[in-house]
């Protein structure tokens, strides 16, 4: 039976920049090989620097270098305000492309990184995570930390009913999970 097998893109990345095939290919259903860790071998570095998307998050699936990938990212700022939220909504894409029991890998340990990955472990997911830094050294712990329900990164052209209505519906189920804290 050939095990299969989904990556999940969390935090932020640079706009139009993809991870390359190389940095994929720690998802391989074999058992992980010793890591050979140097500077010279990084093939590609996209993350952690808070990008502002006009659009708002990224939270789709796409098929890239053979796995499947879902996005995850762009919060500009507002990862903690939606990190609960849209972290549910990454969820509802990984199970329409994994089973619970699955091994999934998180990429990124900030604020939507960790989130998401907790809410995949939740949900009986096998979750492995993996980043350049741990908190405190992710853009996230230096962010404020705060539940902002009117802290909207969209341009106004993007923010129309049906945008806003998703932006309420992720702020409203972070502010849940965070009133049970």
């Amino acid at each position: 039976m050939q095990r299969r097998q989904l990556i999940l893109a969390g935090g932020t990345a640079l706009a139009g920049a993809l991870p390359s095939a190389r940095a994929l290919d720690f998802a391989a259903p074999a058992p992980p090989a010793p890591m050979r860790v140097s500077a010279d071998r990084i093939v590609d570095i996209a993350v952690g620097i808070r990008p502002f998307r006009a659009q708002g998050p990224r939270i789709e699936a796409q098929r890239l270098f053979g796995k499947r990938v879902v996005h995850h990212y762009g919060h500009g700022g507002s990862g903690w305000s939606l990190s609960w939220g849209s972290a549910q909504r990454a969820l509802s894409l990984v199970r329409t492309l994994a089973r619970p029991g699955e091994r999934i890998a998180v990429i990124g340990a900030g604020a939507i990184g960790l989130t998401t990955a907790r809410t995949a472990q939740l949900a009986g997911f096998n979750v492995r995570l993996y980043s350049r830094d741990r908190p405190p050294q992710v853009h996230s712990s230096a962010a404020t930390g705060l539940w902002t329900p009117d802290s909207r990164i969209a341009t106004d052209a993007h923010a129309n009913e049906a945008w806003a209505a998703d932006w309420e519906a992720m702020a409203r189920a972070s502010f849940k999970v965070h009133q049970s804290f």
